[in-house]
């Protein structure tokens, strides 16, 4: 054969192995798409049998506190009365509660459970769509698990489990008044003197 020949018959070769390794390779799945933001979730409602949606965007550039609870839980239904009066106290610099069922259980019972709270703030379903814009059921690491949105909808704290009140409310303030947050670190026992 022929030096052009073979040159040429190399380069055909060629062309079908790459052709053919293309098409044998797979294609990657798209990623999913991210989380909605925190501040602009859309909320089942749980009162009235879900009348309509609750929608975080509605309080855009206000200081919010999301709370996950349970409705049939002892504990966080005991502190609904703190929480209404966080409502009562802030709204009008600009805050507000809003509570999200963070249960598997029927919407129906629920929404019953949810209309004998008394709460004074919006009660809607933590849906997974919802728990994933907090980073999945990993970040509910308790119940309650709370997050403090500042003023611009980011994150500004977590609280899992029942936060003592006055550092709860220390927050806020700093929050509605856009100051960082004071910080958490304990006192540290001082270390014994050497002898």
């Amino acid at each position: 054969m022929k030096p052009s020949v073979l040159s040429f018959f190399l380069l055909l070769s060629s062309f079908f192995i790459l052709l053919s390794t293309a098409s044998c390779r797979r294609k990657e799945a798209a990623p999913p798409p991210p989380p909605p933001p925190v501040n602009h979730l859309v909320l089942r409602n749980l009162a009235d049998e879900f009348p309509g949606e609750i929608q975080t965007a509605d309080w855009a550039g206000q200081v919010q506190l999301l709370v996950f609870f349970r409705t049939d839980d002892t504990p966080s239904r005991s502190t609904i009365p703190e929480w209404n009066a966080l409502q009562t106290e802030y709204a009008g610099r600009g805050f507000t509660v809003i509570g999200l069922a963070a249960d598997p259980r029927p919407a129906a019972a629920l929404a019953q459970e949810t209309a004998s709270l008394g709460a004074a703030f919006p009660v809607g379903l933590a849906d997974p769509p919802v728990v994933a814009a907090f980073g999945g059921p990993d970040a509910i690491r308790a119940i309650p698990t709370a997050f403090l949105l500042d003023r611009n909808g980011a994150i500004a704290r977590a609280y899992a489990g029942f936060e003592p009140w006055p550092i709860l409310r220390a927050d806020i303030d700093a929050a509605l008044d856009g100051l960082p947050l004071p910080s958490l670190a304990t006192d540290q026992d001082p270390e014994p003197a050497a002898d």
